[in-house]
Parts: C-alpha cells; sequence; structure tokens
C-alpha cells in the first residue's frame, strides 16, 4: 500500500517538479497539488491521503493559519511544512499547530525522502538547518536566564509559581513597589508581557 501525498503549494512549476520526484518512489504516491489552502478545504472530494506538504506562503490563506482547518477535516493526516521560511517563530507556531515535519524548501531534493520515510514511521522530522535554528533558540532562552539579578529570579520563580505580588512580597520580606519594580525588570529584560510567556522562558529551569 503506498503513502498517499497531497502537495498544497502557490508555485505550479515547483509542484509539478515536487509531484514527479515523489511519485518516483516506490511507496509514495502523489495524488495531486493545490495552489492554495482553500482550494483544498473546499473540496468535496475524498483522497484518503496520509501527508499533505504545505507551503506558507501563499494566495488567499496562509499555511500556517491552514494547519488547524486541515486537521480539522483530516485528523489523522501528517503535515510537513515545505516553506522557504524559517523563522524561528514561524518554526514553532507550525509545530504548535500540529505540524509533524519541517522541510526548508530549497533542500527539497535532498532531504524529502528522509522527512517523508520519518513521518511514515510515526516519526517527526526537521532539516538540519532547520533545526539547528530551533536548538540555537531554546539554548538562548536558557542562557538569557543568567541576564536575572539574584531578586529578579526570586520574583520571577514567585510569579510562576502563581504567587500574587504581595505573596512574594511576604515571601520575601520587601515592598509591594520592590516586587512590581522587580517585574517590570523581568519583562523588559525579556521583552515580554505576561507570565505565560515568563513560563516559556524559565518554567523549566528553575
Amino acid at each position: 500500500m503506498k503513502t498517499k501525498v497531497i502537495i498544497i503549494e502557490d508555485d505550479s512549476e515547483f509542484a509539478e517538479m515536487q509531484k514527479k520526484i515523489i511519485n518516483e518512489k516506490e511507496n509514495f504516491e502523489c495524488l495531486q497539488f493545490f495552489t492554495n489552502p482553500l482550494d483544498y478545504l473546499n473540496s468535496k472530494e475524498t483522497f484518503g491521503e496520509d501527508i499533505i506538504l504545505l507551503d506558507i506562503v501563499m494566495p488567499q490563506m496562509n499555511g500556517l493559519d491552514a494547519i488547524s482547518p486541515i486537521l480539522k477535516k483530516n485528523p489523522d493526516v501528517s503535515i510537513i511544512i515545505n516553506s522557504i521560511q524559517d523563522d524561528v517563530d514561524i518554526i514553532l507556531r507550525a509545530i504548535q499547530e500540529g505540524a509533524v515535519g519541517y522541510l526548508d524548501k530549497q533542500n527539497f531534493y535532498s532531504y524529502f525522502d528522509i522527512v517523508l520515510e520519518s513521518v511514515v514511521n510515526e516519526g517527526a522530522y526537521m532539516t538540519p538547518k532547520v533545526a539547528r535554528k530551533v536548538f540555537n533558540y531554546f539554548h538562548h532562552k536558557k542562557q538569557n536566564i543568567n541576564i536575572l539579578t539574584v531578586r529578579e529570579k526570586q520574583v520571577a520563580n514567585g510569579i510562576i509559581d502563581g504567587m500574587s505580588y504581595k505573596m512574594i512580597a511576604d515571601h520575601l520580606n520587601i515592598s509591594l513597589d520592590t516586587v512590581r519594580m522587580n517585574v517590570r525588570n523581568i519583562y523588559k529584560k525579556f521583552k515580554i508581557q505576561s507570565r505565560t510567556e515568563l513560563i516559556n522562558i524559565i518554567g523549566t529551569n528553575k
């Protein structure tokens, strides 16, 4: 049984090339391609696709915005991002939305078979360039903890633990104004605005 693939890619020429080389693989079959996500989402046909290769920058609907509706339409499909977009925030959002693979388009011909095989075997895969960006991002976040003073770390830990500003002040035997000042400094240093963002940075590294 061949693994069925659908491509969503606004560059028709590139999509045709992708389709051709996928169909040359013994265990894969590219059924067809769509030039934007809405055409796929609005299609009444049943394709039985196992994998979708999804571009990001497309007309009418951004690929990132399409991930959730695609998974709602077909919860069992595996979405692999195939894009020149390699900004780490975009990569992380794609993963959060439900993508299980990320292929930088410039290296499609070198890695597409590895990505497809990995996903078929219930794994996930990022091409090395993309993976390095993700690892660098989290390494950088961890290193950033050291930019806080001892007091700021204490206040940050109190925020992460769900303590109110007054509880933090009482626990650390400092004034409420001092707590507020430290919170402002923490948020400014990390360029964040919320407790959730703070947890994402240091919540597991206390």
